[in-house]
């Protein structure tokens, strides 16, 4: 079972997955130690991977949406999605054959990629949904306390 202080070392990472265990030792007041060997059981345990999250408004693709789409044939619409360089996130969805959010330089890249989209995958279904403001983004960590109580 994970302790408090594995959820403290995780909500460090989750802040910046580059901060140094003697940095996160002294910002949770736990020993070095601890943290590296903390750490250790997170990496086999409960740390999926390492990334970097660009942002792609700074990189030229200003514009953020989020599908949801329904077709006649779920693997090959999967397969056009997780090809797409415009297409960032991709989710299997109970209702429908995918959730997705892609990035855009411009309204008229994402209108060519919606056209593109409706002659290669036919949807039946299709619904879009402009991201105006990020809110919160990659902070969420479980805590034993919330967790109990959830």
């Amino acid at each position: 079972m994970l302790t408090d202080n594995h959820f403290a070392i995780l909500a460090k990472l989750r802040e910046d997955s580059r901060m140094s265990l003697a940095r996160i030792g002294r910002e949770t007041g736990l020993p070095t130690s601890t943290v590296f060997d903390h750490y250790r059981d997170l990496q086999k345990r409960a740390i999926a991977r390492h990334v970097t999250i660009p942002d792609f408004g700074r990189l030229g693709y200003p514009l953020r949406k989020r599908y949801l789409l329904r077709t006649a044939d779920r693997k090959r619409t999967l397969a056009w999605l997780k090809g797409h360089p415009n297409v960032n996130d991709v989710y299997r969805v109970d209702s429908h054959d995918a959730f997705f959010e892609a990035y855009f330089s411009d309204v008229n890249a994402a209108e060519e990629f919606k056209a593109s989209l409706r002659q290669e995958l036919k949807p039946q279904e299709l619904k879009e949904f402009d991201i105006l403001e990020e809110l919160k983004h990659e902070v969420f960590v479980v805590k034993n306390s919330v967790r109990a109580s959830a």
